[in-house]
This record gives structure tokens, C-alpha cells and sequence, in this order.
């Protein structure tokens, strides 16, 4: 399994394509067609692919300060988190989570939601 870090606005097309693909199939009519984002476009993704290069995961990441009480407060939003359906229950959703963590780590970020 390997796990990239991609910015949207530097995604080509075979990828969006193939993130456009996954989407529709694990949020099936939910998820609009001809898009790559529900609501928010990401600022930036993890993906996974598998053995043969195959997208199998993505997370969307929103970057946003919030005020909170007053207090401003680092928030990375986690956006449209899937894995394909034929192999879920694998720990991809896991594995992209902890790439999550592990980038959050030494960074000014205050909460993951």
C-alpha cells in the first residue's frame, strides 16, 4: 500500500478521473456526478493505491482557523474519507487516518475533525 499526499490544484486528469470514480461508488447518489468535492473542494488529499498502482482510498483535508470561545483555533477538516468496496474492512480507512496523524504531528494544529 502506498499512501501520497496530492494538492487538487495540481492533480491531473487520470487521477480526478479515478477519485471521481471512487466517490461515486462508495457514496453512490449521494455524491454529485462530474465533481470530485460534495461541498468544499480540499485543499489537499491523502490517497492510497494498492500493489498495482489501483486507487483503493482517499481523504480530502479542509485547512481552516475557527473562533472558539474567542479563541482562535487550528482546525484540519477530514473530507469524503472512503476506501473501494471490495476491500474495505482491509484498514485502509486506518492507514489513512494514521497518515493523517502523522503529518498533524509537530504542526500547529489544535483539533482534527
Amino acid at each position: 500500500m502506498k499512501i501520497d499526499m496530492v494538492f487538487d490544484y495540481e492533480m491531473g486528469n487520470d487521477l480526478a478521473s479515478n477519485i471521481q470514480e471512487l466517490l461515486s461508488e462508495c457514496f453512490q447518489e449521494d455524491f454529485p456526478k462530474n465533481r470530485i468535492y460534495f461541498k468544499q473542494l480540499p485543499h489537499f488529499r491523502f490517497v492510497a493505491f494498492n500493489e498495482k498502482n489501483q486507487l483503493v482510498g482517499q481523504v480530502g483535508i479542509d485547512f481552516r482557523v475557527m473562533n472558539l470561545n474567542g479563541n482562535h483555533i487550528r482546525v484540519l477538516g477530514l473530507i469524503d474519507l472512503c476506501a473501494a468496496q471490495n476491500i474495505r474492512s482491509q484498514g485502509i480507512g486506518s492507514m489513512l487516518l494514521l497518515e493523517i496523524e502523522q503529518f498533524c504531528s509537530n504542526r500547529n494544529i489544535d483539533v482534527i475533525c
